[in-house]
């Protein structure tokens, strides 16, 4: 097997806000740095928090156009481009998978790349020359059917790509803070919690989110937290998160950035 197919182990990434782009902060520093001493995937396979639809869909093959799905941000964001193309081969191959698996897949050659994966791919493979597939988050979704789906696709994986989650493990817009404050005690407690689980390494332990205190504080809705176990699943069974880095935004935005891998502390 060679550097280039050597199996990438899934990652999760925090996308913030879009400023995360422009920002010099801890999280853009990390994303920055993280391909530094990694092996560069030969393909990007990425599921967002912000591509919500009716059914599975997945990224025609072809230029993938940056989506500027954000309002009230500076105009250099809008400017930005983020040139990614998906790679035909990659795209079907991924279709079979799901497909073989029994989902059924419509490719959409109009999304492209929004905020969520755009941003934080921008950071770390800034020269955009890796092939990106992104998938959608289906409406309904649960942590144990985006595990599920993770699993579908883990085989990727083998062939030297990169499966991503992007979304934030904690994120109420209602109640952020002046960049800088400092995490509330329900946004901290919260990761916490989520990190005794993700070292245990069961789906089992996410069942009843509903029952975790302050679950709704730092989730109105649960868009965010759910791509988180795409990556999770397709690490494989008694696979556990190693966290690369930890910090926080306009106070309760968490950013977040887990490896999954059974080698993985």
């Amino acid at each position: 097997m060679s550097e280039a197919q050597k199996p990438i182990s899934p990652v999760f990434f925090a996308h913030g806000a879009p400023t995360l782009a422009i920002e010099d902060t801890s999280a853009s520093r990390f994303l920055k740095s993280f391909a530094d001493s990694r092996s560069w995937p030969d393909a990007i396979l990425i599921l967002s928090a912000h591509w919500e639809t009716e059914g599975l869909k997945l990224s025609a093959p072809g230029p993938l156009r940056t989506y500027h799905d954000f309002r009230g941000f500076p105009p250099e964001l809008h400017e930005m481009s983020y040139p990614a193309r998906a790679d035909e081969d990659r795209v079907d191959e991924t279709a079979r998978l799901l497909e073989d698996a029994g989902y059924e897949v419509e490719l959409d050659g109009d999304r492209g790349l929004d905020h969520g994966a755009w941003v934080p791919l921008s950071l770390a493979f800034p020269r955009a020359n890796i092939p990106v597939t992104a998938l959608s988050l289906p409406d309904g979704s649960t942590p144990e059917t985006v595990y599920e789906l993770g699993r579908t696709v883990a085989p990727l994986k083998e062939t030297g790509v990169l499966i991503a989650g992007s979304g934030s493990t904690t994120h109420n817009l209602g109640d952020i803070r002046p960049q800088g404050s400092d995490a509330p005690h329900w946004a901290r407690n919260f990761d916490r919690w989520l990190d005794d689980g993700l070292k245990a390494g069961s789906i089992d332990y996410f069942r009843d989110l509903e029952a975790v205190p302050d679950f709704r504080r730092n989730h109105p809705t649960e868009e965010h937290l759910l791509p988180l176990f795409f990556a999770f699943g397709a690490a494989g069974q008694e696979a556990r998160a190693e966290l690369l880095h930890r910090s926080y935004e306009y106070g309760s935005i968490s950013m977040s950035y887990f490896r999954f891998a059974a080698e993985a502390a």
